[in-house]
């Protein structure tokens, strides 16, 4: 997978080493530093040296002349002493002089360390870190001083080499670092760390001309769709607007109609038949085909408002993608599901395809009606599936199960003390565990994901209610690793104006943040009500603190309610306006 950087650090002799191999004659050395008795000092000697000590096979070795600090062993030293001497770093040292005699005292005491001032050596590693963003391997290499050594990395998908930084304690001349070869001097304690930067992938762009479906499943004579454009009221078209083209009769017996939508005009559609209507819906380029809803544990659809509610799915799309369940341990001592669905055609060994990664809060809600508390779904895999067919990148959606009895406390940051609102609810929200929960997701489910499976660099994390909050949450704390978030039914209202002010006032919006979308129902409906004034007053918050505008979306729906129906109808907007496809 993308984040495993394969690193390689290697010096000019290892290099030499292995392409040249070793020469030696047999014959006894005469000059110190003659390790392969060939008669000449060559960088070959000091590759016989190297090759000796890592047990590699050698012939004609003389250890005497070998010894070219004369301590009595034959050390890395040695081989480093060869290569000063041959690049005319060699003050103070016999090399190519004749080997003493056994009686002759030692030009430099066995007992004098090899790495003192002025004349000693010293040798180190240089190793490649982990920054934070790609993953370095933990290879070494020993690398000698007084050479050249040309450090090399190869970054990981998605990722492109952007410098060397060497950091360190430099007691004599200090690194020298251009076009990423360093010139390694004597008396340095370096290490050199290689810094990636993520190649900013674009996703697909969409048409802009959207043909929509509608599944008539109530039997309506007629079939209208009513387009306009939320930010201004201007329709397409007076009411009851368009009137829909027929294009067949489905396998459950249901007419389905067409309309073209230009979404750069328009953003909304009323599917009616002059009298009865659905709510306000999303046109969007992750949708496609759209019937009228009912929770799983109804017979017949209900009415929001008067009004009916919209499902979403894949018109023309017959395959559902796969799911995989997987059992993580959670830091705060048991298991936790995580539910990774991959779309339609994803391929694990089509390694050229890459799909972006949706993190998404309370897992269990997103794909099923069965195991929901509102009987409805998300309808993620409906949407995603949509966005692929209207020309799309496709994208893979990880959804966090919750923990039924500790929800509250693991979808809520501790940034400060709670309001009164929050007291009220009871004391599972306090000292909350949302930092656990962030650190799960980030350090855990995805690295998890990025090695098992093909992604490319663009991520989004997304959630509703306390996984609005939490999901707010983990974009802010991690905005580098996020392109966009997603705050539906957000529960800012935990927390007062003034810990809000503090907290995101810490917070450095100067670089390239997350476009973050926020949406609330403004419905009859009474935790809505209650979450609606701090949701929709977020966007202002964060602006003042300096915020881009332009990557901030408030929505509302004023038949909206607390349930995953009106976040599955706007999940293709949050999803499409996120990827800014």
């Amino acid at each position: 997978m993308k984040k495993q950087v394969v690193s390689a650090l290697l010096t000019i002799v290892m290099l030499v080493s292995l392409i040249c191999g070793t020469t030696v004659t047999g014959q006894a050395a005469e000059k110190l530093g003659d390790a392969d008795g060939d008669g000449d000092v060559l960088i070959l000697d000091a590759t016989t040296i190297q090759r000796m000590l890592v047990s590699l096979p050698v012939t004609g070795f003389n250890k005497d002349a070998a010894d070219t600090d004369s301590d009595g062993v034959v050390t890395i030293i040695d081989a480093t002493n060869i290569q000063r001497y041959l690049t005319a770093f060699k003050d103070g040292y016999p090399i190519g002089k004749p080997i003493q005699s056994p009686t002759q005292p030692a030009t430099q005491p066995a007992t004098q360390p090899a790495t003192h001032h002025p004349t000693g050596y010293q040798y180190f590693y240089i190793t490649v870190q982990d920054d934070g963003i790609s993953h370095a391997s933990a290879n070494r290499s020993m690398v000698e001083t007084g050479i050249t050594v040309t450090l090399t990395a190869e970054p990981a998908n998605g990722y492109t080499f952007k410098e060397w930084q060497i950091t360190g304690s430099y007691e004599a001349d200090s690194g020298k670092l251009t076009d990423a070869v360093m010139t390694i001097m004597p008396w340095s304690n370096i290490t050199a760390k290689a810094i990636f930067e993520e190649i900013p992938y674009e996703p697909t762009k969409v048409k802009n001309n959207m043909t929509i479906y509608f599944s008539n499943n109530l039997n309506w004579d007629t079939v209208n769709a009513y387009i306009y454009k939320q930010s201004t009221g201007t329709p397409k078209s007076a009411w009851p607007g368009t009137a829909m083209t027929y294009v067949k009769t489905n396998d459950m017996n249901e007419k389905v109609y067409s309309v073209t939508v230009d979404v750069t005009k328009f953003d909304r559609v009323i599917f009616n038949n002059g009298t009865d209507q659905t709510t306000d819906t999303p046109v969007t380029k992750a949708s496609s085909g759209y019937f009228i809803t009912k929770p799983a544990n109804k017979k017949r659809p209900e009415k929001y408002g008067g009004k009916y509610l919209c499902g979403v799915y894949p018109y023309g799309q017959d395959g559902e993608g796969s799911m995989k369940t997987v059992s993580m341990d959670y830091p705060d001592g048991y298991k936790k599901k995580v539910y990774i669905w991959t779309p339609e055609g994803y391929n694990a060994a089509d390694k050229s395809k890459k799909y972006s990664v949706l993190y998404m809060c309370d897992g269990q809600n997103l794909f099923g009606q069965k195991t929901t508390l509102s009987g409805f779904e998300w309808e993620c895999d409906e949407t995603v599936l949509s966005l692929m067919k209207n020309g799309g990148d496709g994208v893979i959606v990880v959804g966090v199960d919750n923990s039924t009895n500790k929800r509250d406390h693991e979808l809520t940051p501790n940034i400060g003390k709670l309001s009164a609102t929050a007291q009220s609810y009871g004391s599972s929200f306090a000292n909350g565990g949302g930092k656990v929960y962030s650190d799960f997701m980030v350090d855990t489910v995805i690295p998890y994901v990025e090695a098992n499976y093909n992604t490319n660099s663009i991520r989004g994390v997304a959630g509703s209610s306390s996984g609005g909050i939490e999901a707010f949450y983990i974009g802010m704390e991690h905005m580098d690793k996020f392109r966009y978030v997603g705050a539906l039914s957000p529960a800012f209202l935990l927390f007062d104006k003034s810990v809000w002010d503090t907290y995101l006032g810490a917070k450095d919006f100067s670089g390239n943040v997350p476009r973050v979308y926020f949406f609330n129902g403004n419905g009859n409906d009474q935790l809505e009500q209650e979450l609606y004034k701090d949701a929709v007053a977020m966007e202002g918050w964060m602006k003042a603190k300096g915020y881009p505008a332009d990557k901030m979306k408030t929505v509302v729906d004023n038949d909206g309610t607390h349930s995953e129906g009106f976040w599955a109808v706007y999940f293709p907007e949050m999803l499409s306006w996120g990827l800014n496809v």
